[in-house]
This record gives C-alpha cells, sequence and structure tokens, in this order.
C-alpha cells in the first residue's frame, strides 16, 4: 500500500545492501528480507539528488517548529499519519528503539514524525499516539500545504487511498526512514523493515 518515488526505492536497497547486508523487497502489503553477502561499507554512496530541506511545522504540544530546531542533531525523519495501523506504528517503534539502543550516542538523534495527514493529525491527535510509542518521539503537523512542501523536500508521496469502518482516513505513503545530519543534510536512508538491532547498527556508523 505504501508509496515511494522509484529513484528512492533503489536507493534505499543500495543503501540496504551497503549497510546492513541485507536485500530489501517492499511491496505495500508484506515486506520481505533476503541475506546477502555484501560486505557492509562504512558510508553510503553519493546521492544523484536532493532529499530533505526546511520546513515549518507544529509538534504534538502546539509549538512551532522548524527544521533549524534540530541543528546539531541527526533527525531520524519518517512519514506517516496518527491513525495509521500498519507501516507507521512498525516503523517508528522499531526506529526509537534503535535510537535507545545506542545508548548515550542515541542523545545525538532526534526521532521524528511527519505527517501526511493535516485534516485530523491535529497536535491533540497526534500527541496521544506518539507518546505511546516514545517520550522523544515528536509528531509534526501542519498545513496541507505545508505538509506537502514537507513531504516533496523528502521526495515521499501519499495520497488517501481508503477509509476505515469508522471514517477515518487510510493512506498510502513513502515508508523509509531518513537520518539527517546535523547540518541538515541527508546521512543515509534506512527500510523500516529492517529490525531494530540493524537500524541500530546502520545509525551507530554515523553518530559514533
Amino acid at each position: 500500500m505504501h508509496s515511494i518515488m522509484p529513484r528512492l526505492l533503489v536507493l534505499a536497497t543500495a543503501v540496504a545492501l551497503l549497510l546492513s547486508g541485507q536485500a530489501i523487497a517492499h511491496d505495500g502489503k508484506k515486506h520481505q528480507a533476503a541475506k546477502s553477502s555484501v560486505i557492509p561499507a562504512k558510508a553510503s554512496p553519493p546521492l544523484p539528488f536532493e532529499v530533505g530541506g526546511p520546513f515549518t511545522l507544529v509538534d504534538h504540544t502546539g509549538k512551532q517548529r522548524t527544521d533549524q530546531d534540530f541543528r546539531g542533531k541527526f533527525m531520524l525523519v519518517f512519514f506517516g499519519y496518527a491513525n495509521c495501523l500498519s507501516i507507521c506504528p512498525v516503523g517508528l517503534r522499531r526506529m526509537t528503539v534503535a535510537v535507545d539502543a545506542l545508548g548515550p550516542a542515541g542523545d545525538k538523534i532526534q526521532p521524528l514524525l511527519i505527517s501526511v495527514d493535516s485534516e485530523h493529525d491535529t497536535p491533540q491527535n497526534m500527541s496521544s499516539e506518539v507518546t505511546k510509542i516514545h517520550p522523544r518521539l515528536i509528531g509534526l503537523t501542519g498545513t496541507a500545504a505545508q505538509l506537502k512542501a514537507a513531504a516533496k523536500a523528502y521526495q515521499v508521496e501519499s495520497k488517501q487511498v481508503s477509509q476505515t469502518p469508522d471514517g477515518k482516513p487510510i493512506f498510502a505513503h513513502g515508508s523509509y526512514i531518513y537520518l539527517m545530519r546535523p547540518d541538515g543534510k541527508l546521512a543515509t536512508i534506512i527500510p523500516p523493515v529492517l529490525g531494530d538491532e540493524q537500524m541500530a547498527g546502520i545509525m551507530r556508523r554515523y553518530v559514533n
């Protein structure tokens, strides 16, 4: 169900091969991981395009936040929405467990959830969900234009494809995790289907 621009799909698979020793396939309905004999590299290859950029949003406490607020720290960015019942809670829990697994080094990383649902993801609605996942996870939302601009900067596509029986929207959206450097530039892209230990291993290469 989840989709992402083809070039990011290719890049994330390459990153997984280089950094985790696994090839990842993601068709939106199930996740498959196949072992690879590739030797993990120390850094991801240079990117042929830009990922990331400035944003002005509101966090789950109602405070305005910009990308500049997180300079000096790594940002671990995931796009999703509060009512998501599939990859969002799985990816968010794995990435926050991975941050904790880094010990003191994990304090250098700020995990972020950027919403793709401007209509329903009010700060209050996001707050009840992100606090269940991790105390340091920050949920970010905003107007439709603000969220569209953030998604475009990260090459993330999303659209409503259905709704739950009680009328809540179901979105298809890019689900990769972006590790951004303290200067705001992309460090690497992490497939959400990796285990938390594998994610921690990838992040450790950068934060240490």
